[in-house]
């Protein structure tokens, strides 16, 4: 077997035994923990949330760049997305509630942590199901939960950024949260833009393959940037979405073609 097989299989048998921990967590203490109180249940989560994500950046060979402050509590973050690492990293600097598509939730093994982990799914073009979760959102936001979107709907591959749908933005303005944007991307290796980046998960790709190409990645660092929150009060929904979305695009360096206000919904 090849160096970098090795190195594959050994990230392999950490990573299938950081699943297995997982499940243990979330019976021994997480399902327990919601006997406790909310506020004390949700400080376990968190807590629970970060090790887990930690350890499996570690395993994964992820290092994070961070830039900026997560604003506390009550919070809507809205990031470009890129790849399901984005949560995973995000989840092991600043926990939160996410917001994802609803394949996720049939996802093996995955679906079943993330619900335990209250994510909010939602069912893309089913109207029914986005008011649903517009009810969700706001019910968190009340409770005082920090929420997680990628107004964007899908991932890209870092290079660009697509419209923002400004629906799911309304639980914000209705509990008065404020709005902060969040800027990630994944350098390429050394600086070479002539190598191929393993970190979107785009395209017809499984998830099983990308992990797979993971596991041999070398150098696989994310720069996650907090940007200033935005006042979701006294504002208006298109201007609150274009506000966060040109403060993604020129954290990136975009460019200001891209920066541009780009608004779905």
């Amino acid at each position: 077997m090849s160096a970098n097989g090795l190195v594959r299989a050994g990230r392999a048998a950490r990573l299938a035994l950081h699943i297995v921990y997982a499940l243990g967590l979330v019976a021994l203490i997480l399902i327990p923990a919601r006997l406790t109180g909310q506020v004390r249940a949700r400080r376990i989560r968190d807590r629970l949330v970060r090790h887990w994500c930690v350890g499996l950046t570690r395993r994964l060979g992820l290092r994070i760049a961070i830039e900026g402050t997560p604003a506390p509590g009550q919070v809507l973050r809205v990031a470009n997305h890129i790849s399901w690492l984005d949560i995973v990293a995000l989840n092991a600097v600043a926990p939160s509630l996410f917001v994802a598509k609803a394949e996720v939730a049939g996802w093996p093994l995955i679906g079943w942590m993330a619900g335990w982990l209250g994510t909010l799914f939602l069912r893309r073009g089913d109207l029914h199901s986005s008011q649903r979760l517009i009810e969700a959102m706001g019910w968190q936001l009340r409770r005082g939960e920090a929420l997680t979107l990628f107004p964007e709907g899908t991932t890209g591959d870092g290079e660009s950024l697509g419209k923002f749908h400004a629906r799911l933005y309304q639980p914000a303005l209705l509990t008065r949260a404020p709005v902060q944007p969040v800027a990630i991307a994944y350098p390429h290796p050394l600086g070479d833009r002539s190598t191929h980046p393993l970190a979107p998960f785009v395209g017809e790709q499984t998830l099983t393959a990308h992990v797979w190409a993971l596991l041999g990645a070398r150098d696989l660092v994310v720069r996650i940037a907090f940007l200033p929150p935005l006042s979701s009060t006294e504002t208006r929904r298109q201007r609150l979405v274009g506000q966060s979305r040109e403060a993604i695009a020129s954290r990136l360096g975009l460019g200001p073609e891209m920066a541009k206000t780009n608004i779905a919904g």
